[in-house]
């Protein structure tokens, strides 16, 4: 019998994200930072968790986000990090997170040098979210993510190079900066093991 089409999507993300090992060395005057990319098989569909931080934190108000934040002194590494942060933010048990691996670190305009990792957590996953930093919690599925034609985009220069500042409206919410720079990479990434742009559209997802 052959794997189900979002194990072969799992299992394929796996072979193409990078080991978890120590990350690229953060460029100077930058802060280094990690976060989890949590994805999960809801009804049949793959879908990314993302949250939407409250006014009251001290970075990124109100911005949708992943969980995640700077390294601790007490954090082993930057996985150890996000695993924290998730945790913390969301309420997702450090136990039952599979790591599938890391992406390219992504430097921010606002002075973080972050480390997304991608990991898997079960469908039956419930959240608890810190009312301090977190106002809500949300899915989407990651196809919706390979829209391109969706994203726009506006050109900067950031540490001497040319840089991309994706932004992308899905309902109520604009995501953008480093988390729909992330999301864009991660739908390239899932390339060839994604539905089609037709059968998201038929399927009614927005």
């Amino acid at each position: 019998m052959g794997m189900e089409p979002a194990d072969l999507l799992f299992e394929h993300l796996r072979s193409v994200l990078f080991p978890h090992g120590p990350p690229p060395e953060t460029p100077n005057g930058l802060r280094p930072a990690g976060v989890m990319v949590p994805l999960c098989l809801r009804d049949g569909k793959v879908t990314v968790i993302l949250a939407r931080r409250t006014e009251r934190v001290p970075h990124h108000k109100g911005q949708v986000c992943f969980p995640g934040g700077s390294q601790d002194p007490g954090d082993a590494d930057l996985f150890a990090t996000a695993l924290r942060e998730a945790g913390e933010e969301l309420g997702i048990p450090e136990g039952s997170v599979d790591l599938l691996g890391a992406m390219e670190p992504v430097p921010t305009v606002t002075g973080f040098f972050i480390q997304p990792y991608v990991v898997r957590i079960p469908g039956e996953t419930r959240f608890s979210l810190d009312d301090f930093e977190m106002a809500e919690v949300f899915e989407v599925p990651l196809s919706v993510f390979a829209e391109y034609g969706r994203y726009r985009c506006a050109e900067t220069t950031f540490l001497g190079e040319g840089y991309k500042v994706y932004f992308f409206d899905y309902g109520p919410h604009t995501i953008w900066g480093a988390t729909a720079r992330i999301l864009h990479r991660l739908a390239e990434l899932a390339e060839g093991h994604l539905p089609s742009i037709d059968t998201v559209y038929s399927a009614g997802i927005r």
